[in-house]
């Protein structure tokens, strides 16, 4: 505690309060409720009254201010200081809202001195209780008034109105009405959560590790202005990890501890927030997590145990994606868990030890595997874009594969071998692009590119490129540009053929030889 000197307003304040209680000494005792027994509050308003009467005698206020129950005492000294108001110095005594100032005027215990004091405050007034609460009694402090439940722990409504309006966090209450939820946890989400219960009151109220917050205590929020035997019992603090199990009786998820005494002592004392509690659990039960040798896949709060199976399906892959995953879960064992349920954050997280097995599940070739392993070690959170990218060129590298190859091919046939490929790996619009790019000023072509247009269903914006001429030539071969465009890979080099038999075209080209087994 701190001392230091009294300012005139503080001098005239004591005064004022002072003369308050020379009239009654009703400020000074809590409501009771009919749950509340009244023998021991009889007794104290007897000894508040002796004291009372006492008013206008400075020396049984003295006596009085040395003797019996510290809020008598508190009480006493400060109508002896009426009488003669000469101020001692300031001493302040520290709680854990701040520190609050009072002046020594009687021999009672600082509590009783700060209650007394500033009785007009209720939380204050809960101060000159705090004896009365250690041996069994339940105070709540409204901004309005002090209430005593006795032994009973149900909070007085009022109490839990002004609580429920001011809880730290957006919760809500829970369908039956027992519990106070943040949104994850009504949409029951399998999230870890914080839960601090108050039995008295019938209620819990629970935030998960989204919501919770550095910098706030839901704890402190609901035991804030009130005084019981035992905080500890009467608001227990759980954190779970609020995990959904389908592994069975043997999965690791079944028998984890709960909260350490030590973590738990840390947030009652107020040195933890929320959010470092749920950290501080989650850091707790990691080791044993861990230590599983089993095959547990967890994802998205939800552990489906060693099924390999209903894990992916819960992760919505592709096609590609299910093939990386398979390729590389198979070298994993014990725990492996990600936070949200998809198939690009466990590939993201398998990527540090599995890139190998991952790219070469979609791309065979050597050279072309490493330069997407080095382009995956630059950007590791785009792994599911690097393999979609990979798969399409694995795919279309086999369609073109699929397709003849030609040892010669004269400048129409090269044109439109190039377009008819471009089309069957980037469709209609990929073929356009590649037709509009490759036209060249005069030729055959030209009516040939228009014909292809055509068929694409992409030539009108195109029209005014070409002549009367070449509009009507490549009108004309509309029917053997689409057959060669849909044609099967096998029936390619027909439909090239009459394509060009249709513009006139006899030597075209020459397929090139088979490759050798």
């Amino acid at each position: 505690m701190r001392t230091r000197h009294a300012s005139s307003v503080r001098e005239r304040d004591l005064i004022e309060r002072a003369r308050t209680l020379r009239e009654s000494v009703d400020p000074l005792l809590p409501k009771l409720t009919p749950e509340c027994p009244t023998e021991r509050f009889d007794r104290l308003r007897r000894e508040l009254e002796d004291v009372r009467e006492a008013r206008d005698e400075e020396g049984r206020l003295n006596r009085m201010s040395r003797w019996g129950d510290p809020l008598v005492r508190a009480y006493a000294g400060l109508l002896k200081f009426q009488l003669e108001p000469e101020m001692p110095p300031m001493v302040s005594l520290s709680l854990p809202t701040g520190d609050v100032a009072f002046a020594p005027l009687g021999k009672a215990t600082p509590e009783a001195e700060v209650a007394v004091q500033n009785f007009p405050d209720p939380t204050r007034l809960l101060l000159g209780y705090l004896d009365w609460a250690r041996k069994g009694f339940h105070f709540f402090a409204t901004p309005a008034q002090l209430w005593c439940t006795g032994r009973d722990p149900t909070p007085p409504r009022e109490f839990l109105a002004a609580k429920l309006a001011d809880l730290p966090y957006h919760l809500q209450e829970d369908a039956a009405r027992t519990a106070y939820e943040c949104p994850h946890l009504l949409a029951n989400e399998p999230r870890p959560y914080l839960e601090v219960g108050w039995p008295g009151a019938g209620r819990a109220f629970r935030v998960c590790r989204k919501c919770a917050k550095g910098e706030r205590q839901l704890l402190s929020s609901l035991t804030e202005d009130l005084a019981v035997p035992d905080p500890e019992e009467e608001f227990p603090v759980a954190v779970r990890l609020n995990t959904t199990c389908y592994g069975g009786e043997e999965c690791v998820h079944q028998n984890l501890p709960g909260l350490s005494r030590a973590a738990r002592r840390a947030y009652s004392l107020g040195r933890y927030s929320d959010a470092k509690l749920l950290s501080t659990y989650l850091e707790e039960i990691r080791p044993r997590l861990e230590a599983t040798r089993r095959p547990t896949y967890v994802a998205g709060g939800v552990c489906y145990g060693s099924d390999e199976e209903k894990f992916l399906a819960a992760l919505h892959p592709t096609l590609v994606e299910r093939r990386a995953l398979q390729a590389a879960l198979g070298g994993e064992e014990g725990l492996f868990e990600i936070e949200e349920p998809t198939a690009s954050k466990a590939l993201e997280r398998l990527w540090t030890h599995h890139s190998g097995e991952i790219v070469r599940s979609i791309v065979t070739d050597p050279n072309e595997a490493k330069r997407y392993l080095d382009e995956g070690r630059h950007a590791p959170g785009r792994v599911a874009e690097l393999l979609k990218r990979a798969q399409k060129r694995s795919e279309d590298r086999e369609l073109l594969d699929s397709l003849p190859r030609y040892a010669r091919l004269n400048r129409e046939a090269a044109y439109v071998d190039q377009v008819a490929r471009a089309y069957r790996t980037h469709g209609p619009v990929g073929a356009e692009r590649v037709a509009i790019q490759s036209l060249p000023h005069e030729g055959k072509e030209r009516g040939l590119a228009y014909g292809l247009l055509l068929a694409l269903g992409r030539a009108g914006s195109h029209a005014w490129q070409f002549s009367d001429s070449e509009k009507e030539f490549g009108q004309s071969l509309v029917p053997a540009a689409t057959h060669l465009l849909q044609a099967a890979p096998a029936d390619y080099h027909g439909a090239l053929d009459r394509l060009f038999h249709a513009a006139g075209v006899s030597d075209w080209g020459n397929r090139a030889a088979p490759p050798a087994p």
